[in-house]
């Protein structure tokens, strides 16, 4: 709630508006890889590029710490993307209780189409703002990060007051939400 006595400057109510107007872009309620939800298509994702330095494969429990999410998540999320044909599960050699997973050749295969098109999109962005633009927005956009990162200790909780009596702030994953 905001203060009516205090209202924010100007330019605060300008970066709120253009935040606001960014968050509600497509790209975290439309996945880029079809029938995938953004979790299942950031898993994807995350295992290609972990496959990409061990092509044997990722356990889930270093998928669930390279997602910064719990591992049931990371199961279901797993489970319903072997289900797809999208992952498959191998024996680990080294280990006989875990198993390593991997993209499928259909996986691989979409998740090359999803990065093409990401790709694509951001040469068009940068075409359109250019390449001295995009630097001081990258520079900013990481300088927002930083800020945000020292406010409460490097928490990446709302910050807010929660809703409802004995709300606390809840936080967020990097499921790309």
């Amino acid at each position: 709630m905001q203060d009516d006595h205090n209202p924010p400057p100007p330019a605060a109510h300008e970066l709120i508006r253009s935040l606001r107007l960014l968050r509600q872009l497509p790209w975290n309620g439309r996945s880029p890889i079809e029938n995938c939800t953004p979790a299942e298509t950031m898993t994807l994702f995350s295992i290609r590029r972990a496959t990409t330095e061990n092509p044997a494969g990722v356990k889930a429990s270093e998928l669930s710490g390279m997602l910064n999410v719990a591992s049931p998540t990371v199961t279901q999320s797993v489970n319903m993307l072997v289900a797809k044909g999208l992952l498959q599960r191998n024996a680990d050699p080294n280990d006989r209780r875990a198993s390593l997973i991997t993209l499928t050749d259909e996986g691989e295969r979409l998740t090359g189409q999803a990065h093409a098109a990401m790709q694509a999109r951001m040469s068009a962005l940068v075409a359109h703002l250019g390449g001295d633009r995009v630097h001081q927005l990258v520079k900013l956009l990481d300088e927002v990060n930083a800020f945000y990162q020292t406010l409460d200790g490097g928490s990446e909780s709302g910050g807010g007051p929660g809703c409802g009596p004995g709300a606390s702030p809840s936080t967020t994953t990097k499921e790309g939400e």
